[in-house]
C-alpha cells in the first residue's frame, strides 16, 4: 500500500519542552499502512520550530511542516480546518496537539481497523491518562465508560468524561465539510459536527497522555484570566443555539447540562478549595458583568441549582432567610430525605425553627417519618400559597426546582 492512509495533524505553539514527546509518539507507531506527520507551528517564539526542523531533517519522508510567520490563532482562524487539513493526504486524520503525546505504538493501527470495519462511524476516540504538571501525578481520564457507540447526550455533555483531542481519529472527507459555526473550543465543534455525519465510537483504552494546564495551553490561559472563562460560557451558549439549527434540533434536550457544566468549570478552577455563599454570589455577579449580561438567565439557573454546595449554605439560609418567617402563619417543608435534608433538619433545630414535614418525589410505605417529622409524597401536600419549600438535595435538584416552580404554587426557599 503506497497511498497515505492516515494523516497525523499536530498543532504547536511555544511547546519547546513538550514537542519531542509528541513527535516520538508519532514516529513509534507500528502500522501496515503508510501515514504522514503534518505539523503546523503557529509562529512560536521559543525553540519549537528549530526542534521541528531537526526532526524533519532526520525524517524527511514522514514529516511535513507548516511554519507560520505570524500567529493565526490570534486572528480568530480555525487552524485545523483552514491551515492544516487542506494539506492532509490521508483517508483518515488523527489529531494530537504539541503538548500531548501517544503512548501506545498500535494506536493508529487499531483505530484504522475499527474505522475500516465500521463504515457507519465518522470518528472514534479513546481514553487517556491525565498528567498534572504541578503535582507530577497521573490519573485515568474516564473511569466508567465502556467501549462502544457514544450516546447523543455524551456528544453534547460528556457525563462520563471528556474525549481528549489526542484521541481523535476521523474521516477526512467528512471533516472537510464542517460548517463555519464558531464554537467555544475546536474540540466541541469537531465532535458535534462529526456526530451529525455518522456514529461516534469510544475505545476504553488509555493510548495517550494529556497534560493538564501545561505551559501556553488554553487551559492555562483559562485558569489565569476570568474574562476567558466568561467568554467560554458565552461562546458555548451561542454555539449550541446556532448548532441547534444546523442539526435540526437533534441534540436540543442535552444543551442545558452543557451550559451548567460551562459555569461549573469556572467555579471548579477559580474556587477549587470551595466557596461560601457570599463568594458564590460574587463569582456569579463577576461572570454576569464579564459576559456583558448575555447569559444572565443561565447564570441565574446555575445559582438556584448550585448554591447548596456552598460551605456555609445551611447556616446562611437560617440566618438570612428562615429567621424572617412568621412562625405559625407560614408552613415550612423540606424537599428531600437524604443527607442534605438531614443537614437542614439539624440546622432548623439549632435555630429553634419549626418544620411541617419533609416532601419526597416517591414515598415508600416504610418511610412515613424521618427524625420524628412526617414524610409526604409530592402529591399528598396541598399548597395554598403560604407554604415555603426548602429544596435540600443535590442529585436531581434541577428537576425538583422545575416541578416546584411550575406546578406547586408554593414559595421556594433557595
Amino acid at each position: 500500500m503506497s497511498k497515505i492512509a492516515v494523516s497525523i495533524i499536530c498543532l504547536t505553539y511555544n511547546q519547546e519542552q513538550y514537542i519531542k514527546d509528541a513527535l516520538d509518539g508519532f514516529l513509534k507507531q507500528k502500522t501496515d499502512f503508510p501515514f504522514e506527520i503534518l505539523v503546523h507551528d503557529d509562529a512560536s517564539t521559543d525553540g519549537t520550530a528549530e526542534i521541528l526542523k531537526d526532526y524533519q531533517k532526520r525524517n524527511p519522508k514522514m514529516i511535513r511542516l507548516i511554519l507560520q510567520e505570524e500567529n493565526k490563532y490570534s486572528k480568530g482562524i480555525d487552524i485545523t480546518k483552514e491551515c492544516a487539513l487542506p494539506y492532509a493526504k490521508g483517508k483518515y486524520v488523527a489529531i494530537c496537539e504539541g503538548d500531548d503525546y501517544w503512548i501506545y505504538e498500535r494506536k493508529l493501527q487499531e483505530q484504522y481497523e475499527l474505522m475500516e470495519t465500521h463504515p457507519e462511524v465518522s470518528a472514534c476516540y479513546h481514553n487517556a491518562l491525565i498528567y498534572q504538571d504541578k503535582t507530577d501525578m497521573l490519573r485515568l481520564n474516564i473511569q466508567n465508560h465502556p467501549s462502544g457507540y457514544i450516546e447523543d447526550k455524551d456528544v453534547i455533555y460528556a457525563s462520563k468524561g471528556w474525549y481528549p483531542t489526542a484521541s481523535f481519529f476521523g474521516r477526512r472527507d467528512y471533516m472537510e465539510g464542517q460548517p463555519d459555526i464558531k464554537a467555544a473550543t475546536g474540540d466541541l465543534a469537531m465532535r458535534t459536527y462529526m456526530a451529525c455525519r455518522g456514529k461516534l465510537y469510544f475505545v476504553n483504552r488509555a493510548w495517550s497522555v494529556y497534560r493538564d494546564f501545561s505551559s501556553h495551553s488554553w487551559n492555562e490561559a483559562y485558569g489565569k484570566d476570568k474574562r476567558i472563562a466568561a467568554k467560554y460560557i458565552v461562546d458555548t451558549v451561542n454555539y449550541f443555539r446556532e448548532f441547534d439549527l444546523y442539526s435540526d434540533g437533534r441534540f436540543s434536550e442535552h444543551f442545558y447540562k452543557a451550559y451548567m457544566a460551562a459555569v461549573r468549570r469556572f467555579f471548579r478552577i477559580y474556587y477549587e478549595k470551595g466557596y461560601s455563599v457570599e463568594q458564590f454570589r460574587h463569582g456569579l455577579n463577576e461572570l454576569k458583568m464579564m459576559s456583558d449580561h448575555q447569559v444572565d438567565s443561565i447564570i441565574d439557573q446555575f445559582h438556584d441549582e448550585y448554591i447548596i454546595r456552598s460551605c456555609d449554605y445551611y447556616e446562611h439560609t437560617i440566618k438570612h432567610k428562615l429567621q424572617n418567617l412568621e412562625q405559625g402563619k407560614e408552613e415550612l417543608y423540606i424537599y428531600g430525605a437524604g443527607i442534605e435534608a438531614l443537614k437542614a433538619v439539624a440546622s432548623l433545630t439549632d435555630g429553634n425553627l419549626s418544620l411541617k414535614g419533609l416532601i419526597v418525589s416517591r414515598k415508600t410505605e416504610a418511610k412515613n417519618t424521618l427524625l420524628g417529622y412526617p414524610v409526604y409524597s409530592i402529591g399528598e401536600v396541598r399548597f395554598h400559597g403560604k407554604e415555603y419549600v426548602w429544596p435540600c438535595l443535590i442529585d436531581g435538584r434541577e428537576d425538583v426546582l422545575k416541578i416546584l416552580k411550575e406546578t406547586c404554587g408554593c414559595k421556594l426557599m433557595i
